[in-house]
């Protein structure tokens, strides 16, 4: 499998797993809400039931999920603010599907992002290479910005080539 068709598949797959926690969790509204993780978890092994993704795979990007929506609970939690100012830029950029699933999925499952945030690492370090999903990230290195209107791979700092970044929040009032 060539390099692009490999990356594309892994961000497809991304989407697909926020897709599919949002559907877990429509359906756990219906019954007991059950815990994002049992959600993730879920969604990961359809990934490698319907043959999609490896199980490492389904793994990297089961943890990125998680990732980013420990990151938008502790956002959430810390700045009072609405779900879409975490991205940063302009909505009508964002792919309006995957904005719709993940904001779903994040809005739904308040309470548990809630714990999750309290859980999540203050810095959450993201390497080049692994898939994250829309909002800023900023080099470690020399701060610059990498703006995400899709989920996508990330790539070497285009300024200085380093390979660690964090998740840039916007300033809280």
């Amino acid at each position: 499998m060539k390099e692009s068709d490999w990356e594309h598949k892994l961000v497809d797959a991304y989407d697909t797993m926020i897709e599919r926690v949002h559907h877990f969790l429509d359906e756990a509204e219906e019954h007991a809400v059950p815990t994002l993780e049992k959600n993730i978890e879920r969604a990961r092994r359809q990934a490698v039931e319907f043959r999609e993704l490896t199980s490492e795979e389904a793994d990297r990007i089961a943890a990125y999920v998680e990732r980013d929506l420990n990151e938008a609970a502790q956002y959430l939690q810390t700045s009072g603010r609405e779900f879409s100012s975490w991205f940063q830029f302009d909505l009508s950029l964002i792919e309006e599907r995957v904005y719709d699933f993940f904001a779903g999925a994040a809005d739904k499952t308040r309470v548990t992002l809630d714990r999750l945030a309290a859980q999540a690492k203050s810095a959450q370090q993201y390497h080049t290479g692994e898939i994250a999903g829309i909002g800023t990230l900023v080099c470690e290195e020399c701060g610059t910005q990498m703006h995400y209107e899709k989920t996508g791979r990330i790539p070497p700092c285009p300024k200085c080539h380093a390979t660690t970044f964090q998740r840039q929040w916007p300033q809280t009032d």
